[in-house]
C-alpha cells in the first residue's frame, strides 16, 4: 500500500506568532485553500482509492480540495487522525504558556511536559498504532491521510520506533506530501518526505 501523508493547509494560527491549535477548529487561510488545490493537482496521476481525514475543518477542506482532482476516491473521516489535544494550552502562544527557559525545554524535549487537560504523546501514539494495524490489513493500493503536524510527527516517531523526545525531528510543512510504502507486516519504505515543490 502506498500512503501519501499530507498536513492540512495553512491557517492563521500557522503564521506570525504560532499558537497551539490542537482540537480548536481553525479554518484554512486563502493560501491554505490554494495550496490544498495544488496538492491535489500534484497527485492527479496517482489513482487514490480513499482520502482519510481528520474531522477538523482545516483537514477536511484540505481533503475535499484534493478530491477535486480525484473524482473516484472515497472521502472518509478518520477519528485516529484527529489532532492532538493540547488541553488548556489551545489557542495560546508559546510565550503565553511558557517562561523563556520552559520554551527552550519544550522545543528540546516536549515529551517532558504534562499538558493540563490534554493528551500525552503516548495516547496519540496508541491511536496511530491502531490506525496502522488496520491499514496493514486493508487491500487499497493508494491512500491519502490528511492530518495535523503533531500527529504526523508522531506517525514517524511510531514508524521509526524513535523516542518521543525526537518529536520535532519529523516536522512537516502545511500541504507537504510525505510518501511511504507500507507492507502487510508493518514494515515501510520512505519514498518522499516533506515535499513542497508543488506549492507556489
Amino acid at each position: 500500500m502506498d500512503i501519501y501523508i499530507i498536513r492540512h493547509g495553512e491557517t492563521d494560527f500557522n503564521v506570525g506568532e504560532v499558537r497551539f491549535r490542537g482540537q480548536i477548529d481553525v479554518h484554512l487561510s486563502e493560501l491554505g485553500v490554494n495550496h490544498a488545490l495544488e496538492t491535489g493537482k500534484a497527485l492527479v496521476d496517482t489513482p487514490i482509492d480513499t482520502i482519510y481525514y481528520s474531522k477538523l475543518s482545516r483537514a477536511k477542506v484540505t481533503a475535499e480540495k484534493i478530491k477535486e482532482h480525484q473524482p473516484k476516491a472515497n472521502l472518509t473521516e478518520e477519528p485516529y487522525l484527529f489532532d492532538m489535544s493540547f488541553g488548556d494550552w489551545q489557542g495560546q502562544s508559546l510565550k503565553e504558556v511558557f517562561t523563556f527557559e520552559e520554551e527552550k525545554q519544550w522545543l528540546k524535549d516536549p515529551n517532558d511536559f504534562i499538558i493540563p487537560n490534554g493528551e500525552t504523546f503516548y495516547q496519540v501514539l496508541d491511536r496511530i498504532h491502531r490506525l496502522f494495524k488496520r491499514l496493514q490489513k486493508q487491500e487499497e493500493k493508494n491512500i491519502v491521510l490528511v492530518s495535523h503536524g503533531a500527529v504526523i510527527n508522531l506517525i514517524f516517531v511510531y514508524l521509526t520506533r524513535t523516542d518521543p523526545s525526537q518529536f520535532y525531528s519529523f516536522y512537516v510543512k502545511p500541504c507537504s506530501i510525505t510518501h511511504i510504502s507500507l507492507k502487510p507486516d508493518g514494515t515501510y519504505k520512505l519514498i518522499g518526505f516533506n515535499e513542497i515543490k508543488h506549492l507556489s
